[in-house]
């Protein structure tokens, strides 16, 4: 992926309006190159806000950070001796019914990122949400409707000007929304 963020990252045009594209969005993490569409940001925001809304499990989200090079949802079943699906689990059965921001229905439990880098997200899969992100100062996670958690999503993007060679929305089962790299 390295190859590719260097290569091709100052050429790139969004597949779908034709604007210099700064994401890639793949159907899931891991994707191959050629799998993975070039995205405008505000291309990559509509089509999030699609899956997002379209989607009927719940996914722990965590905010996006500058570092990572993926932004990608991983299902539950892929991390089945990790800590971090014990932690799933019970933060999801714990997430009110209500989106915290408009009252809409929630699916969605955003949790804030202070502290996670490119060389620490994997241990947040290892030693779970709990034992890293909520012990590093982050306030304990919100409930969202898919509208708001992708408005959450958008925010931070735009806030730091970051960029995503990959990124892929929650799909099929219920999971976990990371910054991270393979």
């Amino acid at each position: 992926m390295w190859f590719f963020r260097r290569r091709n990252s100052a050429s790139r045009i969004c597949s779908a309006c034709g604007a210099k594209a700064q994401y890639g969005h793949s159907d899931g993490a891991e994707s191959k190159l050629k799998d993975i569409r070039p995205l405008c940001r505000a291309c990559l925001i509509t089509q999030l806000e699609q899956d997002y809304s379209h989607y009927r499990g719940r996914a722990l989200v965590i905010q996006p950070v500058v570092g990572p090079p993926c932004y990608v949802f991983r299902p539950q079943s892929q991390f089945e001796d990790a800590r971090i699906n014990a932690d799933v689990r019970l933060l999801l059965s714990q997430m009110s019914a209500s989106c915290c921001k408009c009252e809409q229905a929630s699916s969605y439990l955003w949790v804030e990122s202070q502290g996670l880098t490119a060389d620490n997200w994997s241990e947040v899969i290892e030693r779970g949400v709990s034992e890293t992100l909520l012990k590093w100062g982050n306030p304990h996670p919100i409930s969202m409707c898919a509208q708001c958690c992708v408005g959450r999503i958008d925010s931070t993007l735009q806030l730091h000007g970051m960029t995503y060679l990959e990124v892929c929305s929650p799909k099929d089962e219920d999971g976990f929304v990371l910054p991270m790299g393979y």
